[in-house]
């Protein structure tokens, strides 16, 4: 399947490629979103399972 990357800014475009099955539980969270913070040289990613409240994270580090 191709993502259209039209317009995404690159933070958008790495989130889009982040899976939304919890892997705890495995509820397919079809709805939900990676929220996004950066510290300038790293960006981490975190999901909330809406099922069983697992928090999953995924750092970055941003080469300069």
């Amino acid at each position: 399947m191709a993502i259209n990357d039209a317009g995404a800014t690159p933070l958008d475009r790495l989130r889009s490629r982040l899976d939304l099955r919890c892997s705890e539980c495995g509820y397919e969270d079809d709805d939900g979103r990676w929220t996004a913070a950066t510290s300038g040289s790293r960006v981490t990613y975190q999901h909330v399972c809406p099922s069983c409240a697992a928090v999953r994270q995924r750092t970055f580090r941003l080469d300069t």
